[in-house]
């Protein structure tokens, strides 16, 4: 089979490799998508520290069942299906609180062992979630995304309110489509790229550059503000521009990984109460949640995203960085 590995900075190559066999408790699958992640973005870089070369990348697919373990149960060779890509030993302290994403020994396929660039792709059966024969798999392998998008919201979001996003990106875009399934109000997206904020708009959002951003959210929201940021970007500007534009006693969910540290006013934040709380990844529950959302059409990769094949990849790793892709989600289809 073809596998799509990632050799050290800016380094992609097309490798042979044997079709894996399925160990205890896993299931073979024969990949029909697996989306680029910004994170693997950043590992492409050389600037992730969890990815160490070889690795194939790859943690957002859908798939075909090929092969199964003997004691692999409730499942048949052809069944289509996405896959939570997060393995949480299921013991600890963290795992026992329901709170899987923070496991202290969590694992992720496409990081800690091989993920989805490749033709195939061992994964847990446990960790697979059936989904229709016919449904595109392209918007299927967007579960995982959206799954962190949903973690994001339920951590500071209630439903009806008002809400800032900043950054337009995958992330971004996601995070608005399921704040609208969650019924949000009026939602204003802060982003620089023009391109991005277009994609904004046709989604149904209010949309504003940096430098517009306390005017559009002054005429937008008037003396209510926002009681609710979600920063999909992570850097010290939107870090410090979400402290500037959120209520007293408001919530900034941080989501993007784009800086380590930040010169922030933090005595601000500790003077008006603003939470800034961490955002990282999902539970099981809301991973079957984002796909329930994928299924009932409440999510759409419609005029933002795009598909191409294995061996353009690499290609495609390096207009992202370089921000000449037209898009800025592609998916892999091997």
């Amino acid at each position: 089979m073809k596998t799509l590995v990632y050799l050290g900075p800016r380094r992609l190559e097309i490798r042979e490799a044997d079709i894996p066999v399925p160990a205890p408790g896993e299931a073979v699958l024969k990949v029909e998508a697996v989306g680029i992640c910004g994170s693997e973005l950043e590992g492409y870089l050389g600037h992730s520290a969890v990815r160490t070369p070889p690795l194939v990348m790859g943690h957002e697919f859908c798939g075909v069942i090929e092969s199964l373990a003997p004691d692999v149960e409730g499942w048949n060779i052809g069944d289509k299906v996405v896959v939570n890509p997060l393995i949480a030993c299921g013991t600890c302290d963290r795992c026992r609180q329901g709170r899987e994403n923070i496991c202290r020994s969590r694992r992720i396929v496409g990081i800690h062992r091989p993920g989805a660039f490749a033709d195939y792709v061992a994964v847990p059966a446990a960790n697979m979630i059936r989904v229709p024969a016919d449904f595109d798999a392209a918007a299927a392998s967007l579960a995982e995304p959206l799954a962190v998008c949903v973690h994001a919201l339920r951590i500071g979001f209630r439903p009806l309110e008002d809400l800032v996003i900043f950054g337009a990106g995958p992330i971004g875009l996601l995070t608005l489509q399921a704040a609208q399934a969650m019924g949000a109000g009026r939602v204003l997206v802060v982003e620089r790229q023009p391109a991005r904020l277009q994609f904004a708009r046709q989604l149904g959002a209010e949309t504003a550059s940096p430098a517009e951003a306390e005017e559009a959210a002054r005429r937008l929201f008037g003396a209510r503000g926002v009681d609710t940021i979600v920063d999909c970007v992570g850097v010290e500007a939107t870090r410090a521009q979400s402290i500037a534009l959120v209520n007293p006693g408001g919530v900034i969910v941080e989501v993007g990984l784009g800086a380590d540290y930040s010169n922030l006013p933090m005595n601000h934040v500790v003077r008006q109460e603003i939470s800034l709380i961490g955002s990282y990844t999902y539970s099981s529950a809301e991973f079957g949640q984002a796909v329930d959302l994928l299924l009932g059409g409440k999510v759409t990769r419609e005029r933002w995203s795009a598909g191409c094949g294995l061996e353009e990849a690499g290609d495609v790793f390096e207009r992202l960085v370089n921000g000449t892709a037209d898009y800025g989600k592609y998916i892999i289809h091997p």
